[in-house]
């Protein structure tokens, strides 16, 4: 998996649709990442990384473009605010380009800078840094068990 993860995030990183990420940071990060695998094929991933205690992030979050618009993002969406829930972090967020899919499972938009951890971890060794193009969304997981309760 972590080959198709190299592979997979590379390639929509030079669309700059995504992070690059090296294969030593997908092997030190191996345990963030989901891949869902449809007929033996891995068709798209996700990871929930950890910031502190109360906050974890989804990224790299990604589905090949000939699987796109068959239920696979919700089902890996699902099952990443799942993980964020059982290793007991209270919120989730993401920077996305895609805000109205997150919004769907109850995240809402926030001011990116209150986001300190990721800004100065991540972020700042982005090309797009500062002038970035993604939407910072959060979603509160207490008394939220699927991520669609508050959703409107």
């Amino acid at each position: 998996d972590a080959y198709f993860l190299q592979s997979v995030l590379k390639k929509y990183a030079a669309e700059a649709d995504l992070l690059k990420r090296s294969i030593a940071d997908i092997y030190a990060q191996i345990r963030d990442y989901l891949v869902l695998v449809d007929k033996g094929r891995p068709v798209g991933t996700i990871a929930v990384h950890v910031y502190w205690d109360d906050l974890s992030e989804i990224r790299s979050f990604v589905i090949e473009k000939k699987y796109r618009g068959k239920g696979y993002g919700e089902k890996l969406l699902e099952a990443a605010i799942k993980e964020a829930r059982n290793v007991g972090t209270k919120k989730v967020f993401s920077l996305t380009k895609i805000p109205d899919f997150f919004k769907k499972y109850g995240f809402r938009q926030i001011p990116k800078k209150k986001l300190p951890q990721k800004i100065w971890k991540d972020c700042f060794a982005c090309p797009k840094f500062p002038d970035c193009d993604e939407s910072a969304l959060i979603l509160s997981l207490k008394n939220n068990k699927h991520g669609k309760k508050n959703a409107k």
